[in-house]
């Protein structure tokens, strides 16, 4: 028993000390078990289909925000882009309307004059350079437009091809021509109308194409009434009927001429007069036509516009521009304002039509 060593008591101090720090410790434990708790709450909240919805569509509200930007600036930017152009078109315009107006001028010098003028002012910057090297190629004389004023088809009509700026008298020869057309229709159906281009040669008689009537038809015929006019009479008058049609030629309808006699002579139109001479290759041609449903009055007027064969059959080609309702359309002489030929047909590579001669009219 006295190898045996006694064990102290603990103290009081040591005891409390003990009890602090297992109090501390499981403080300690149960702050963090608690904080573990509320990350466990947060996160099953993202996971609930509230939560998902709530930010699926603060994503789609930003989505929507940027796309929108960035359509708007798109959208500005187009019509910006959009303004220019149209300002530029309008530049352009005055530009050319400002040229012709000072070829208006009757003398050739003074028309000269009055392009250096254009061309050393500024005015026209957009066509100085091809004036200029119009210039430089010492022209006697330069184009003399006609003012719109003056011209009675100003205003409705256009010519297809190159440059637009005629001189006087072919303008007015392109004039005299739009104002001898004729809208000719012929009925297909109960509903449907061909229409082509007839021209007057005289105060009763209009002349197309073949095809473009029922045939050879005497006074009297019934199928005189399968024709009718637009564009003959005066305004608030009626249209003359066709009395009776004879073809002129031989062979299929589109080697042949039309003529149409009318019942009444009609007044205030423009007689268009047949060139005596027979066309030659190089013949330049003015082809003056009623387009379309509409019949607005077009014509082709550029270099290309000339025959390029002459066949030993009635037939001329040429590179003429032409639409629907050409069909018909005199193809008048560009130097004389005479009629050459009648417009029948369009191929790959060229247009065709029939020799008219003063003695088809006898």
């Amino acid at each position: 028993m006295d190898d045996i060593k006694a064990t102290a008591e603990p103290s009081k101090r040591e005891l409390f000390d003990f009890e602090r720090e297992k109090f501390e410790k499981e403080l300690e434990y149960k702050k963090l078990s608690s904080r573990i708790e509320m990350m466990r709450e947060r996160c099953s909240f993202l996971k609930s289909p509230l939560a998902l919805a709530i930010l699926g569509g603060i994503i789609t509200i930003l989505v929507n925000s940027i796309t929108g930007y960035y359509s708007n600036q798109n959208t500005i930017t187009l019509e910006s882009e959009k303004n220019q152009n149209t300002i530029t078109l309008e530049r352009e315009k005055l530009q050319s309307d400002l040229i012709k107006k000072y070829l208006e001028v009757p003398d050739s010098a003074g028309r000269i004059a009055n392009l250096h003028f254009l061309v050393e002012s500024g005015l026209i910057p957009n066509y100085s350079g091809p004036v200029s090297e119009y210039l430089k190629k010492g022209p006697a004389l330069a184009p003399q437009t006609v003012p719109v004023a003056t011209a009675s088809t100003a205003d409705n009509w256009r010519a297809f091809g190159g440059n637009n700026i005629l001189d006087g008298g072919v303008l007015k020869r392109v004039q005299n021509a739009g104002e001898s057309l004729v809208v000719v229709m012929t009925r297909q159906s109960v509903r449907e109308w061909q229409k082509c281009t007839g021209f007057l040669i005289s105060d009763r008689t209009i002349a197309t194409i073949g095809y473009c009537v029922p045939g050879e038809l005497a006074a009297g015929s019934p199928k005189l009434g399968d024709i009718r006019l637009q564009g003959v009479a005066a305004a608030g008058t009626a249209e003359p009927l066709v009395e009776s049609v004879v073809l002129r030629g031989e062979g299929p309808s589109d080697h042949r001429i039309a003529l149409l006699r009318l019942a009444a002579p009609v007044a205030g139109k423009q007689i268009l007069k047949i060139r005596p001479d027979a066309p030659v290759v190089g013949d330049r041609l003015i082809m003056p036509f009623l387009k379309g449903d509409a019949a607005d009055f077009s014509a082709s007027v550029d270099d290309e516009c000339s025959i390029s064969e002459v066949d030993e059959q009635p037939i001329i080609a040429y590179r003429c521009d032409g639409d629907v309702g050409a069909a018909g359309a005199p193809l008048v002489s560009f130097a004389t304002g005479e009629v050459i030929g009648i417009h029948s047909w369009s191929g790959e590579k060229a247009r065709f039509g029939v020799r008219v001669s003063p003695s088809d009219l006898l």
